[in-house]
């Protein structure tokens, strides 16, 4: 497939100005590296309602799309013919990535009309290249959700291999955690952990990274000692305990216990709760966390328990849960300790 272009250059990257058909463009550019299958690609990043909107107006109202949209073709798919200004395509498989206009790709895509879209295409750049493109983009325009900021760091800054060294902060340790948290087909937070920005059951992940990163400080967290597989197993132990002791509510989507106020009470109760399960020496597993929290199994994460919003809410959630646990223990013979003089 030939098609005439504009060749440009801006600071050394060569660039091409063309027209595609928004149905080819949708099915041969890649809307997200991370997720193989092209519809959950768009429906994990894209607003549902937005797309219709931009369907709706292309075929009822006539609508048009005037600004173009960003793509970057892989080296090995395109050919530039200089003397006649063209730029031929292997067709076959993916030809690169949609790095700005996912939006309206789709939405023309699911438009009967199939109109010709402006492109300007970029090639042969790094994924990481692409990713820090897509957020410096976004970020002057709507701006990037920071959960998928944070979600893109392993590409805009780089894949860390060893987290037990001291100079890795803390962002990036809480980021790992959740990842394999929502990654792992045994933790209780998997696929639960929302990583591109957008709404939905579970709790969002610069949500989580802020809870946990102060936890696992190498400087000052409170689990400074132990090292980082540990800390991974600590949290993913604590999840698994609280699922089990109170899984009606984790099973409720009205429940407050992965929303802001609840997740955020039971991340400020963690350490204490962590102490409590490990006195006398117990070793810190999922079945000694549950029997601890069995004491106030009852507990419902409501507005009644948990009222109001923000940090302090949190704040008071968090010593709310501790407060009823140690009011419980008080009267368990089994986390007591014989007192004689």
């Amino acid at each position: 497939m030939n098609i005439p272009v504009i060749k440009i250059e801006q600071n050394g990257k060569q660039m091409f100005l063309f027209t595609l058909q928004a149905k080819f463009i949708y099915e041969h550019f890649d809307v997200s590296r991370r997720v193989e299958n092209k519809e959950k690609g768009y429906q994990r990043s894209f607003t549902k309602s937005r797309i219709n909107q931009i369907a709706r107006y292309v075929d009822r109202d006539g609508g048009i799309l005037p600004n173009s949209v960003l793509v970057n073709i892989d080296t090995d798919k395109f050919e530039y013919h200089e003397e006649s200004n063209e730029i031929s395509l292997n067709e076959e498989g993916s030809l690169g990535f949609i790095i700005d206009g996912q939006h309206r790709i789709w939405g023309s895509n699911q438009a009967r009309m199939d109109i010709l879209l402006p492109v300007v295409a970029t090639h042969g750049l790094t994924v990481q290249e692409q990713a820090k493109l897509f957020i410096k983009i976004n970020q002057s325009q709507k701006g990037v959700p920071v959960s998928l900021y944070l979600d893109l760091l392993d590409l805009t800054e780089g894949i860390i291999e060893d987290f037990d060294n001291e100079d890795i902060p803390a962002q990036r340790r809480a980021i790992e955690i959740a990842k394999r948290l929502n990654e792992d087909e045994e933790s209780s937070l998997f696929e639960l952990i929302r990583t591109t920005g957008e709404p939905g059951h579970g709790i969002a992940l610069n949500e989580f990274v802020n809870q946990i990163k102060s936890y696992v400080d190498p400087k000052k967290g409170q689990l400074l000692n132990y090292g980082f597989e540990d800390q991974y197993k600590m949290f993913k132990i604590y999840f698994k305990a609280i699922k089990g002791v109170f899984l009606e509510e984790w099973n409720n989507t009205d429940s407050l216990i992965l929303k802001t106020v609840g997740f955020g009470g039971l991340m400020k109760a963690f350490y204490e709760i962590f102490l409590l399960a490990t006195q006398g020496g117990k070793p810190y597993s999922t079945d000694n966390t549950m029997t601890l929290l069995q004491n106030i199994s009852d507990f419902k994460f409501n507005n009644e328990n948990l009222p109001g919003g923000g940090i302090k809410a949190q704040e008071e959630a968090g010593k709310t849960i501790v407060s009823k646990l140690k009011k419980a223990l008080k009267e368990d013979n089994e986390f007591n300790v014989s007192i004689e003089e």
